[in-house]
């Protein structure tokens, strides 16, 4: 069997997969990289021709361009690993490329903060009630230079202190433990980098989305509990300004029943949700954005945790094992690959499918309100 090499020099040249293994975890990840980097232009271009006004569409500008980056060194990464040491069969590369691999790698993680920073938005505009220019300025300009400064810094160190080579389990070029950095060194450098970031900016998309359907909800039951509220009083000031007439009137011969009480209010005894929009306090525009802006939020939500969730299964796996694993584990790490080969690269396809959702909902419902239409003149 081949024994792991974990050093700056070499890599086990010796693969664990099978060739067409091989050809498949090389392969996979260009076809969704060529998807996704389609659908961030077409999502760079929509945002363009609508404008940049909204910081929430210059989170998703940020997002789009750096998904066109990780789609990139995703699809590349199975190919330019240095292929004088490297076990990969497709290698084609060498060590300085290997090394900007790396760097692209480290970088690419701007995507995730910038999630976070878009859920961090959704709570402060739903949650909060913050207006667009309060946020653009106050806090848009601090993230966007914190989250640029962070990712280039980390970056640019690693490619620094040549600390990015060949991984040794998986495909792709990231740090790993030389000369100069053993495997404790590196699991330092990698929580930095990497670790600590990752796992603070889920939890915070996590939080804030909590947090926005925590609101959504409570603001919709709030909308129902005065609505009740409110025609609850509609139906007793009915019942008493009834009862004050048929008691003035000494020719009356019909009593006034509950039915003909009810049938007196323009309103219906069943609260439909069209009846409590209509009698909510707040506006029925207010709802309705409340309410589709909370369900954009855990949209993207779910695209973050779609995307990355490959990566934390991979590795927490190799975090539980022995020196963090070797080329002895792809066997067993092998779907976890391929799905994040797949998942990861797709990320501009379902931002660009959750940012027109919107428009493609409005304009069914038109179309609906068109055939309803159509069909009562029939």
């Amino acid at each position: 069997q081949a024994n792991e090499v974990n050093t700056a020099d070499s890599v086990s040249n010796v693969s664990y997969l099978s060739d067409t293994q091989e050809t498949v975890l090389a392969f996979t990840p260009i076809a969704p990289g060529l998807i996704s980097i389609w659908a961030s232009c077409v999502l760079i271009r929509l945002l363009y021709k609508r404008g940049f006004k909204s910081p929430m569409r210059r989170i998703l500008l940020a997002i789009s361009v750096s998904d066109v980056f990780t789609s990139v060194t995703s699809s590349l990464k199975g190919f330019f690993v240095p292929s004088e040491t490297s076990r990969r069969l497709y290698a084609i590369g060498n060590d300085a490329i290997c090394s900007y691999l790396g760097w692209g790698f480290t970088f690419s993680s701007i995507s995730v903060f910038y999630y976070a920073a878009l859920s961090f938005y959704f709570v402060m505009v739903v949650k909060f009630g913050m207006k667009d220019p309060v946020f653009a300025r106050k806090i848009e300009p601090y993230m966007h230079a914190s989250i640029c400064l962070f990712s280039t810094t980390t970056a640019t160190i690693g490619l620094a202190l040549n600390l990015y080579g060949e991984i040794p389990a998986g495909a792709g070029c990231w740090l790993r433990a030389t000369d100069d950095c053993d495997a404790d060194c590196i699991h330092t450098y990698s929580t930095i980098f990497a670790g600590a970031p990752f796992v603070l900016c889920g939890a915070l998309v996590m939080l804030n989305n909590t947090l926005i359907f925590c609101h959504v909800r409570g603001t919709i039951y709030e909308g129902i509990k005065k609505s009740q509220e409110r025609w609850k009083a509609n139906m007793k000031n009915l019942r008493v300004s009834l009862r004050a007439s048929l008691s003035g009137s000494e020719h009356t011969t019909q009593t006034a029943t509950t039915a003909d009480i009810l049938a007196a209010s323009k309103g219906s005894t069943t609260l439909t949700n069209d009846h409590v929009v209509k009698q909510v306090t707040a506006s029925p525009e207010q709802l309705k954005r409340v309410h589709r802006v909370g369900i954009q939020s855990l949209l993207y939500c779910l695209v973050f945790l779609v995307t990355y969730s490959w990566t934390m299964a991979l590795t927490t796996y190799r975090n539980n094992t022995e020196n963090g694993g070797g080329p002895e584990l792809e066997p067993k790490l092998y779907p976890f690959m391929v799905l994040r080969a797949i998942f990861i690269p797709l990320m501009g396809l379902w931002n660009l499918l959750v940012y027109v959702r919107p428009r493609y909902m409005t304009l069914r419902d038109h179309e609906k309100s068109k055939e309803h239409g159509e069909s009562s003149w029939k």
